[in-house]
This record gives C-alpha cells, sequence and structure tokens, in this order.
C-alpha cells in the first residue's frame, strides 16, 4: 500500500515537499487506537468533549497564518481566502462544541403503552474521504459534529494537500486530544477501499467526484455501513429582470469566481432574462478583464491558479470543445503564459447540450451564461442536469423566488445570495449530487444510533 504523497505547488509547478504513505500494518494501527479510544469517548461527557474541541478551535485561531500558508501553498487559493477559511473551520468545531449536547439530548414519544424515549448513541470510528478546495473548512464539518457526538474518526484528505491534512492532526495534538480520537491517514485515492471495508470501520462521509461517491457508497452498502455523499453540482443562478445587478454581480463574484470556481457550489450556469442580460454581460465582462490573475500569496490577487495540470487542461478541453460545438468566448479561455496552472477568467455564452458546458461539471473559472426570455424557460434549462447540489435566485420579489425555489430540482436555494454555507444551516443535494446532510444540526445526526427506550406501564 506504501507509496509517495507529495506537495506540489499549483502555483509554480514546484515539488515542495514528499511524504511516505503509511503502510497497511500503520494504518490498521490507526484504526485500531481509533477503534480502542472510542470505547472510552463515546461515555464522555459533552462537557470534556466540548473542553477539547474548544481547545482545537483555539489552536486554529492561533495559528492562522501557518495554516492559512499551506493552504495556499497546496491548493492555490489567495492567501486572504485561507485566511477566511481557518477561521470558518475554527467556527464550525466551537459551534458543536457549544450545541451538541443540545442537539442529541433524548427525545420523550408520546404512547399510550408506557413511557418511551429516544436515546441518541455514537456508532464508532468513522472515515471522512475529504478534498482539496477546501481542506480545513471540509474536515472541520465532519470532525466537529462526529467527534463531539462520541464517535472517533480517521481521515484521508486529498493527495495534493498532505500538509493540510498533517496540520490538522496537529490541532489536535496542540489541544491534548486523546490518542486515537482523530488521525489522518496518509494514503493514496486507490488505497481507500480497503480502510472501507476494515470492519472497524462503521460508516463513511466522502466529499468529492461522483466517481468517488459511487465507489464508496456502493462499499459502504456492500458491508452494511452507512454513508454520506456530497458530491458535483452545476449550480444554476437565475437572474430575473427585476433583480438588483449589484446583488447579482456579488453574487457571481462570490459565487463563481472566488477560489478559482472551484467550489461544489459555485454557480456554474449563469441564467439571465433578456431585459437585464445585456447591463449584466457588460458588468461582468469588465470585471473579468480587470481581475489579477496571479501569485495567490499576494494581497491584491484576485484569483490564484487551478489546483493542477490536470485540471487545467481539463478545463481547457471543455472550453475549447464547447467553442467547436458554436459556443462563443466572450472573454478569456487561455492558459496564462506562466510557471504553475493558471487559465484566464473566462466567459462563455451560446451554450447548448452536446457541449461540455452544457453536459458537464466546470470545476474552474469559467462563467457560463445563459439568455433566456422568462422564469420558466429559466427553470427548464436550470433542472436539465444530473446533479441537484444548490442554486441560487435574484429577484426583489421576494415571494416570487420562494416559490420558484420549490421548483429548483436541488438541496438547497438561496435568494438574492450565492449558496455558500454557515455552521447553522443544513448543506447537501439530491440527485447525483448525493445524499445525507452536513452542518446544522442535521449534520450531527447522521452516525448514529438513535435507540428506543421503552418502560412499560
Amino acid at each position: 500500500m506504501a507509496s509517495s504523497i507529495r506537495t506540489l505547488n499549483p502555483a509554480t509547478g514546484k515539488i515542495e515537499k514528499e511524504f511516505q504513505a503509511y503502510t497497511s500494518e500503520e494504518i490498521n494501527q490507526y484504526i485500531d487506537d481509533a477503534h480502542n479510544l472510542y470505547q472510552s469517548w463515546r461515555f464522555e461527557s459533552f462537557e470534556n468533549r466540548k473542553a477539547v474541541m474548544k481547545r482545537v478551535a483555539n489552536e486554529m485561531r492561533k495559528q492562522k497564518a501557518r495554516l492559512a500558508a499551506l493552504i495556499t501553498t497546496e491548493m492555490g487559493k489567495p492567501l486572504h481566502e485561507s485566511e477566511i477559511e481557518i477561521e470558518y473551520s475554527a467556527n464550525i468545531i466551537d459551534y458543536y462544541a457549544d450545541n451538541a449536547e443540545e442537539f442529541l439530548a433524548d427525545v420523550t414519544l408520546d404512547t399510550e403503552k408506557g413511557t418511551a424515549y429516544v436515546v441518541s448513541e455514537p456508532i464508532g470510528v468513522l472515515l471522512g474521504v475529504m478534498p482539496w478546495n477546501f481542506p480545513f473548512s471540509q474536515i472541520a464539518r465532519f470532525a466537529g459534529p462526529h467527534i463531539m457526538a462520541g464517535n472517533t474518526v480517521v481521515l484521508k484528505t486529498a493527495s495534493n494537500i498532505p500538509q493540510c491534512g498533517i496540520a490538522f492532526e496537529e490541532m489536535f495534538i496542540a489541544a491534548g486530544a486523546p490518542k486515537g480520537v482523530y488521525k489522518n491517514l496518509l494514503v493514496a485515492g486507490k488505497d481507500t477501499d480497503s480502510i472501507v471495508e476494515n470492519p472497524k470501520i462503521v460508516g463513511v462521509s466522502l466529499t468529492g467526484s461522483e466517481a468517488a461517491g459511487a465507489l464508496v457508497a456502493s462499499l459502504a452498502g456492500k458491508n452494511i455501513k452507512p454513508s454520506v455523499l456530497e458530491l458535483g453540482g452545476s449550480d444554476p443562478m437565475i437572474v430575473l429582470d427585476d433583480a438588483d445587478i449589484e446583488k447579482v454581480m456579488n453574487g457571481t463574484i462570490n459565487g463563481r469566481l472566488r477560489n478559482a470556481g472551484q467550489a461544489c457550489t459555485s454557480s456554474k450556469r449563469i441564467i439571465v432574462q433578456e431585459g437585464i442580460y445585456d447591463e449584466y454581460l457588460k458588468q461582468i465582462t469588465a470585471y473579468v478583464n480587470n481581475m489579477k490573475v496571479g501569485d495567490p500569496t499576494q494581497a491584491d490577487t484576485n484569483m490564484g491558479p487551478v489546483s493542477s495540470e490536470s485540471a487545467l487542461e481539463k478545463l481547457l478541453d471543455q472550453i475549447n470543445q464547447s467553442v467547436e460545438k458554436g459556443a462563443e468566448i466572450i472573454s478569456g479561455g487561455k492558459r496564462i503564459d506562466r510557471d504553475g496552472f493558471f487559465l484566464e477568467p473566462t466567459i462563455l455564452t451560446e451554450i447548448e447540450p452536446g457541449m461540455k458546458a452544457y453536459d458537464e461539471e466546470i470545476f474552474g473559472p469559467v462563467v457560463c451564461i445563459w439568455k433566456v426570455k422568462d422564469a420558466e424557460e429559466a427553470l427548464k434549462i436550470a433542472n436539465d442536469t444530473p446533479f441537484g447540489l444548490g442554486a441560487s435566485i435574484y429577484t426583489e420579489n421576494v415571494e416570487y423566488a420562494q416559490k420558484l425555489a420549490r421548483r429548483v430540482d436541488s438541496g438547497m436555494v438561496y435568494v438574492n445570495k450565492q449558496v455558500s454555507s454557515s455552521p447553522e444551516l443544513p448543506f447537501g443535494g439530491t440527485k447525483h449530487s448525493g445524499y445525507g446532510r452536513e452542518l446544522s444540526k442535521a449534520g450531527i445526526l447522521e452516525f448514529l444510533n438513535k435507540k428506543l427506550v421503552m418502560i412499560a406501564k
């Protein structure tokens, strides 16, 4: 199982650090450690669990500069975005530390047969398989709730962010957390299968590609283990004629171009009613043409590189194939001639079925825009996708927006704001975007035994 895992800086294209992947024996020992600790951690008081997790959150804030620099080095997002992510990650952990006891309180049931209540109990060692695009916050939303619930976790991060994975574990060590409550596993993606099948792993949460999710879910199902999947998205952003153009622009900038468009909930299909289309296209083109793309460590950089050479090549293929079939490039569309993996922020229009820009998820800084006559046409395009993660609707008629929201096939709909995440709001999708929920009370309930206790009269 052992192989090499490395940090390849996407802003320079250079290898910065290399690690030896864990052997099968090491992995099994770490899972055993988590299983052994679970026997006592499951009965630890909420007060004691909270104290540990509060210290973890505090360590993150104390080391924010170092941790943010690791994110930027390993996956390329601008440093100021990385700093925001560290603070947000600490907030997630604090949220569950503060609320887990209330969320998991016994629930009394109304029955004539006697006294009955439901107890929420942890189930054991959980495996998290987490992505590279939000290296800390994705782990926090997995580890935060489930450790507070009394489970223990082992974590496989994406292979291109090993230092972020190691650093997250270091927060637990610095906080004095007991050995086995959280362990980062340095393993290649191809070696995940045997971990899922380990009998001491009792549940799996994966955020990643549709293909990876299908594989992990099938393995989990085969071994009768619950799973949560947060997969791809092709989120529609519906802009109606009466929308506030300033809100629309903010939604595009933050919802499509932040993190170089590399977010599951990026607004990947911007569907604009014809009355506001020309003004919107004018403003977004001007913004894109003035973006500063470059060194993500510099404070005035708007956008850094995409994550890898293969990611850049896929984006160029999607753009070029779409243009060959009739799509129009308004701006960008080419690789930037410098070291690293930089793509010009791109605007595409005239997109039709059969083009990759229509049929596939575009995971990068490509603003794909449709012009439509009315809300009905917008809804038809919005729902014409196998994905169903998030969606956003821009209109000053909030009552009408709420009616439209119920007709969009997605797990989340935001009105007059880009789809985002917050500790207190449930996050997840439908269709091929996965199942289950993260964050909020819903997130902590995914890996529990809801035990009925019935006392007869």
